[in-house]
């Protein structure tokens, strides 16, 4: 598969290593990018926007931010995408229009699980649902906080959250779309000096019975604000968009 990757950071970085023969381009707007991407064998032109007609691929990935989401609109004239940066999605405007477009060309939009899991299941019960709340809890330096002891930093809506917390709680994002959407789906964030991994739980009330799920991710090396399993989910949509066999 051809890949076009958006974004240099830890989990674009981790994508490149593990599929180095597959990345055709790279953009990013850092210089320093291009030292790291020698450093990490990968040989593909490093730009600065899209290149002209998404230059080939058959996927672009966008790893880098919330503001790089409506990039992808141009990219699905021409290719299939897949989105890191989830919490763009509470936009509704921007979900329509990439919708739309995903539509007209015949496209897919791609939404890996990112640091959670269980989305199967609660799709499956979504139209029974009465509750579904997400719990964060992760180290104060994940959060950019500074906090000597426990401490609930937010209560509200999914959407919010996105707002509020965009390089935290994508999976919040992920979470709302796959069950009951951004206004019922609850989220909880918690700066917590006593943890050391990125703590993920998630409850589920239907009609077809209680749900729960916790999610204990070691943080990225390169990015504490991110668990490790963002990009290994990624790696595994990208193996199962290419697998005759689909699970779940």
């Amino acid at each position: 598969m051809k890949i076009g990757l958006i974004g240099f950071g830890s989990i674009g970085s981790h994508i490149a290593r593990r599929l180095k023969g597959e990345i055709v381009w790279v953009v990013d707007a850092e210089p320093a990018v291009e030292g790291k991407m020698r450093a990490a064998g990968l040989r593909c032109p490093l730009f600065s926007s899209i290149p002209e007609k998404c230059r080939g691929t058959e996927l672009v990935v966008e790893a880098a931010s919330q503001q790089a989401v409506p990039l992808l609109l141009e990219c699905l004239t021409y290719c299939d995408v897949m989105v890191m940066s989830v919490g763009a999605l509470a936009d509704l405007k921007l979900l329509a229009k990439l919708e739309k477009r995903a539509r007209e060309h015949k496209r897919k939009i791609y939404l890996p699980s990112g640091a959670i899991g269980g989305l199967d299941a609660i799709s499956s019960v979504a139209g029974n649902a009465n509750t579904v709340l997400l719990e964060t809890v992760k180290p104060p330096a994940s959060l950019g906080r500074k906090d000597k002891k426990r401490t609930i930093i937010f209560e509200g809506s999914a959407r919010k959250a996105c707002k509020l917390f965009p390089k935290n709680v994508n999976v919040s994002a992920t979470l709302a779309l796959a069950g009951v959407g951004f206004e019922k789906t609850k989220v909880m964030i918690v700066s917590d000096p006593k943890v050391k991994r990125n703590t993920h739980r998630i409850f589920v009330k239907s009609a077809a019975g209680s749900l729960s799920f916790v999610f204990e991710n070691v943080p990225s090396k390169e990015n504490p604000k991110t668990s490790a399993l963002a990009a290994l989910s990624a790696l595994s949509r990208i193996r199962k968009i290419k697998s005759v066999l689909q699970i779940g």
